[in-house]
């Protein structure tokens, strides 16, 4: 049996996101508090949610991270002043807590055969395609996780391991269609060029939005 495993299901995108792998015949693992059909709902202690996927299924076959923290005191800029403790607020919430929740079910990962890793960012969050200038915090957060990913995928690509990366485009895109896109970019492998092994583009992170749209980092 294939296993997912959501680490939250806080917004109507989680909880379509949850209902669709469930629909689709994975087990599915998620950490929150609102039970949904289908969904296996884990303890919000991360040793204690890991240790519970380690009794029940032993493995973990696509890993999605679901954090996206925002707040809407983040309208500062340098200008205006900086907001340090907002700033860093975003920073631990989007950047070390995702950090945090790899490393405490990585062995599960290890476990398994999909080893494919999936994330949530934001195409605001773009380096050559921010235009803004609100938001800095969660921008600046977002950055430093892609960041995160491009050495996470370094240090594990050569073991097999693969990365998704997806802007959900909340408020653009309706949360079931942008779940169902985001399902078959999670769960499909990427194309092989011309059958050449050489050009196999998987082991590249490629950044996703819901309407198909690739990003830069």
């Amino acid at each position: 049996m294939k296993v997912v495993l959501i680490t939250a299901v806080k917004k109507d995108f989680d909880k379509n996101l949850a209902a669709v792998f469930a629909r689709e015949g994975y087990k599915v693992y998620a950490l929150g508090e609102e039970q949904i059909a289908g969904i296996v709902l884990l303890p919000s202690d991360l040793k204690e949610a890991a240790v519970a996927v380690q009794k029940d299924a032993g493995h973990i076959d696509i890993y999605i991270n679901t954090t996206d923290e925002r707040n809407e005191a983040d309208n500062f800029n340098v200008r205006s002043g900086l907001n340090d403790r907002l700033i860093r607020e975003l920073y631990d919430a989007n950047v070390i807590r995702p950090m945090s929740m790899l490393e405490a079910f990585f062995p599960l990962l290890e476990a398994g055969e999909g080893k494919r890793l999936c994330y949530l960012t934001a195409a605001e969050a773009s380096i050559n395609e921010t235009r803004g200038t609100d938001g800095l915090g969660y921008k600046m957060a977002k950055a430093a996780l892609h960041n995160f990913l491009q050495i996470t995928r370094n240090v594990l690509a050569p073991k097999g391991y693969t990365i998704r990366a997806y802007d959900p485009m909340y408020n653009e895109v309706a949360a079931q269609a942008s779940a169902e896109a985001a399902f078959n970019y999670f769960f499909r492998r990427r194309g092989i060029e011309r059958g050449d092994p050489n050009r196999d583009d998987e082991g590249n992170i490629v950044f996703r939005d819901a309407q198909g749209r690739q990003h830069s980092w």
